[in-house]
């Protein structure tokens, strides 16, 4: 793509930048073709991250729980109305008696609907007992659902959307120059 032209216009313009045009212009679409695929990878890494953590909390050993408190709360960022369920429960561990709310390892689950929100929660609401989850070298650390929440998909797409659409973009500024 770009071997092509190496040598021939560069040399010869003394203003010429990276891939043949002005240099602000080439120092603009650069820009943006990395801050796409930056974002992107950005994304891809964040959706990486979640499941290394899922699939460590799957294998953590587990004790059984008390449900103390199931509710919906309603966070507001910005002008948006989020919805996040918490669940309270209690375990025994070690001998010591600990609380906890953590659901899911990594973000909370959350929703931009209340209904949403409390359907999660109906599969708490009528349960004295749970199973759950606990880090074995940090028994603070708990979830009750220690696999992946399905939700990762949309990223999972946005980011490589990016990265595509980085090195398109920079691929068609080469084409059109």
């Amino acid at each position: 793509m770009l071997s092509s032209r190496i040598g021939q216009r560069w040399i010869f313009r003394s203003n010429s930048g990276w891939l043949g045009g002005d240099r602000i212009t080439d120092v603009s679409v650069l820009t943006a073709c990395s801050c796409f695929v930056l974002l992107g990878l950005l994304m891809l890494a964040k959706v990486g991250l979640d499941t290394l953590r899922s699939d460590a909390a799957a294998r953590w050993p587990t004790t059984l729980g008390t449900i103390v408190s199931v509710q919906v709360e309603e966070l507001e960022y910005g002008t948006s109305t989020y919805w996040f369920p918490r669940v309270g429960y209690r375990y025994t561990l070690q001998g010591r008696n600990m609380l906890n709310t953590q659901l899911t390892p990594g973000a909370q689950p959350h929703w931009r609907d209340r209904a949403d929100a409390e359907r999660f929660l109906e599969r708490y609401l009528n349960r004295a007992g749970v199973v759950v989850y606990y880090n074995p070298d940090n028994p603070a650390e708990t979830v009750l659902e220690p696999t992946h929440s399905g939700r990762t998909g949309p990223m999972l797409g946005l980011g490589l959307a990016l990265v595509a659409l980085g090195f398109w973009c920079l691929a068609l500024y080469d084409w059109l120059r």
